[in-house]
């Protein structure tokens, strides 16, 4: 449920993805950001959840980076309630509608992980997870087979899910590529 649009400071915003290399923080995507926000010093609100202490973001990651970049304090934000986990939640969902790229393979991927490894949705059942992702319960059938490979998936497949719910494997890439 959207709360509202309100200014925050941009230091009270908390990333939802540290320590990873991924699509989100690609510096040549931030610069092209630089480049629209500078001359205007405007930008779209980024999307966050606030769980009532902290503002978690789940969608501008891009344009957060830009903001710091160009020396911002403050930037406009839709609130939606949540916590972490729920801002976890819409970044997933959002990135698994993306379009079949090699980049957003490595998004999928990533994304993929994260609900494997998370300690709540990791023990939910395919029905409850379906209902959480709005996804078919077979994507997540899948995925578990998917991710029980021995030395994981992680670094081998380009893969994306198709519109039935289910994992589709594309070409298998060199380790070096991803």
């Amino acid at each position: 449920m959207k709360l509202k649009k309100l200014s925050v400071e941009i230091l009270s915003i908390e990333t939802l993805i540290t320590d990873e290399e991924t699509y989100p923080n690609s510096p040549a995507i931030v610069d092209k950001w630089i480049q629209l926000i500078e001359p205007t010093k405007v930008s779209s609100p980024l999307k966050v959840c606030f769980d009532g202490d902290k503002y978690w973001l789940f969608d501008g990651y891009h344009r957060l980076e830009a903001m710091k970049s160009l020396g911002f304090n403050r930037c406009d934000v839709i609130i939606n309630r949540g916590d972490r986990r729920d801002a976890l939640r819409r970044y997933i969902n959002d990135k698994l509608k993306g379009k079949n790229t090699f980049a957003q393979s490595k998004v999928f991927r990533h994304c993929m992980k994260l609900m494997i490894e998370d300690p709540v949705w990791s023990v939910l059942e395919d029905d409850a997870l379906s209902r959480l992702f709005d996804r078919k319960p077979v994507f997540f059938e899948n995925l578990k087979i998917f991710a029980s490979i021995e030395n994981g998936p992680w670094d081998h497949f380009c893969f994306k899910s198709n519109k039935h719910g289910t994992i589709d494997f594309g070409k298998r890439y060199p380790k070096s590529w991803l």
